[in-house]
């Protein structure tokens, strides 16, 4: 079951103004327009009361293209009434795009302005019902035919009063509470037009077809992709502007498109929160944003057929991380990241050719401290990484590969790297698979990482000598995920999670013990990662959890394996 809730999320708010007013009118015009009866009455109240208080907001030109928009797909009674109670501009552009069934326009034309029903009787594809009850309604019955008005007619009768009239002695007694309510606000609405402070517009046709109702700039897009994410519908800017851009390929370089965060949940169908994206080309869309979308399906077939969503500009606090000076901030770290790691590596090097003796006996002491400088110089360049990938993911370049990872490669992969590191701890750490386990939607590299990192912080938190305990499951759903659930170690046990994540948080005992930038950062920068892997890291008051997405499909048989 889906809930469509796009109207009560344009509604939520306060009221906007300037050309952000313009656009809401138009999308709360659209989207009553297009679904009129999967809206509950509550919601077009709602929805009228909206455009009613939009109204002095929004020029006339902007009505009238929204209008002229939805040529063909207005098909919501409810709102055409609301429309025709406009001027004639509006309610003559509101008459041509209605698409209403013969019975709901016998419904319609009693509550419809005498101008409304003028604009109608031009239209050659009314039913019979719907003509013979226009007829009645304009000349009790008798197929007359329509005066002419002029337009610049002084002595003409103002449509909006006619409309309210019409309403209050002409109209017949509603049949339903619905169609009460509605009437009822309708005529509110007239009655509030016929007595505001007229505002005269003098700009000719031929200035309202090129005028655009948007002339600054826009704060948020609503679009919908194909299966391929390329994007196929938007509302709110220039369509040439961002139909064909596509959500499915991370940018790196200049051109459109979203981050590595973005990309990766496309590939796995999941949805999208304040994703960054990138639009290019017309000012109007030109910069960063953040996008929000569901995937959606086939009713019938189930299939996987696009993204809805919504972009939005960043707020103050999203955007102050990225502006040039961070941005080159970030350049120069990863530089001087770089200019570190190479004399960094000489050194593992040389101490390894020591405390192997490949050039010659050496002593006992110049082989241990050899081998305590290799140490320490790979905890160095462990450190210079977890900066590196920390920097990536900030800029949005770090890309978790589609592909599948076996666990059993990974528990071993895990066994063979992790050991001399529970030597060292005397740590026990005992890892459950309980299957079946579904091999991990990702690659290889991404998964040894994210897991190496998580445990390695784990054991470091440890007393000498204590247990870990861990298990790997697959949870099944419409997105199936391994579920990698841990111990918390006995120097972090009562810690609260925000305490945890702190950057600045580090372990108490010798320095050797701790991770070189904080077991704060470390967690962090796990969390990070199964981010932009589109899983999760959750911890808990006994446990910590990793979540990360799993194989659609599996074979493997039930069973139960442990490593040590």
């Amino acid at each position: 079951m889906r809930y469509d809730d796009r109207l009560k999320t344009v509604l939520r708010g306060p009221l906007p103004e300037g050309s952000a007013a313009a656009l809401q009118w138009r999308q709360v015009a659209d989207l009553m327009a297009q679904k009129p009866g999967r809206l509950v009455n509550d919601d077009v109240q709602s929805g009228l009361t909206r455009l009613r208080d939009l109204h002095d907001h929004v020029e006339e030109a902007d009505r009238i293209a929204a209008v002229q928009a939805l040529n063909g797909r207005l098909r919501s009674a409810p709102l055409l009434v609301y429309l025709c109670a406009d001027n004639d501009r509006v309610c003559d552009a509101a008459i041509l795009a209605a698409d209403l069934p013969d019975e709901e326009w016998v419904d319609v034309i009693p509550q419809l302005s005498q101008r409304g029903c003028n604009s109608l009787r031009d239209r050659s594809d009314l039913g019979a019902l719907t003509r013979e009850q226009l007829n009645q309604a304009m000349w009790g019955g008798t197929d007359l035919p329509k005066p002419m008005v002029s337009a610049n007619d002084d002595s003409a009768e103002d449509p909006l009063e006619t409309a309210n009239d019409a309403a209050e002695v002409d109209l017949p007694e509603p049949e339903t509470s619905d169609t009460s309510q509605i009437s009822t606000l309708v005529a509110k609405i007239a009655d509030y037009q016929r007595n505001r402070e007229a505002k005269i517009d003098q700009s000719s046709i031929s200035d309202l077809e090129h005028r655009s109702y948007f002339v600054e700039t826009i704060d948020a897009i609503n679009f919908e992709t194909d299966d391929s994410g390329t994007i196929i519908w938007a509302e709110g800017p220039p369509k040439g502007a961002i139909v064909g851009v596509t959500i499915a390929e991370p940018t790196f370089d200049d051109g459109p498109g979203p981050d590595a965060y973005g990309a990766a949940a496309f590939r796995q169908r999941m949805p999208l929160e304040n994703a960054r994206m990138r639009l290019c080309g017309a000012p109007i869309v030109s910069g960063d944003w953040r996008m929000s979308a569901i995937p959606y399906f086939g009713e019938e077939t189930g299939r996987f057929k696009g993204y809805r969503g919504v972009m939005r500009r960043p707020n103050a606090a999203e955007d102050a991380g990225h502006n040039n000076l961070d941005v080159e901030r970030r350049e120069q770290l990863q530089q001087l990241i770089h200019e570190l790691r190479t004399p960094l590596n000489a050194i593992i090097g040389f101490s390894e050719i020591i405390e192997q003796q490949l050039f010659g006996p050496a002593s006992f002491e110049y082989r241990n401290l050899s081998r305590n400088i290799m140490d320490e110089a790979q905890r160095l360049l462990t450190g210079f990484e977890d900066l590196d990938i920390a920097a990536k993911i900030d800029a949005g370049q770090m890309e978790s590969q589609s592909g599948l990872t076996e666990p059993d490669w990974l528990m071993e992969r895990l066994a063979e790297r992790l050991q001399s590191l529970t030597e060292s701890k005397s740590v026990d750490l005992h890892m459950t698979k309980a299957e079946p386990v579904r091999p991990f939607a990702l690659d290889s590299e991404s998964v040894e990482r994210i897991f190496a990192r998580l445990l390695s912080a784990a054991i470091i938190a440890c007393e000498n000598g204590e247990k870990l305990k861990a298990d790997l499951r697959t949870r099944i759903g419409s997105q199936p995920v391994n579920y990698f659930s841990l111990s918390r170690p006995s120097r972090i046990q009562g810690i609260s999670e925000e305490q945890l994540l702190d950057p600045s948080h580090g372990i108490e005992g010798e320095a050797s013990d701790a991770p070189l930038l904080g077991l704060g950062f470390s967690l962090r920068l796990v969390r990070n990662l199964a981010k932009s892997a589109n899983g999760t890291l959750t911890i808990s008051n006994d446990r910590i959890g990793l979540t990360l997405p799993a194989a659609a499909t599996s074979e493997i048989g039930i069973r139960e394996t442990e490593f040590e």
